[in-house]
């Protein structure tokens, strides 16, 4: 009984962890949308569970710009 449970678990470990492997979405928005959707997301008192992972992808990107120099979101 426990076995379809674990082997859900671990397929969706194994699909959310690839989803940085080539970018993520995010990776294609300009850095003007980019940031007004970063600091939109800063100021969302309480955000549904689609909003937070959208939030967390782009914060997600807002910090690999800036590991490349571009300070898009600052």
């Amino acid at each position: 009984m426990h076995k379809p449970l674990l082997l859900s678990v671990m397929l969706a470990a194994v699909t959310l962890s690839g989803c940085d492997m080539f970018g993520g979405p995010a990776a294609d928005i300009p850095d003007a949308e980019l940031r007004k959707k970063w600091r939109e997301c800063k100021t969302i008192s309480n955000p549904s569970r689609t909003k937070v992972l959208a939030c967390e992808n782009y914060e997600r990107e807002c910090e690999r710009r800036k590991g490349k120099g571009n300070i898009a979101c600052y």
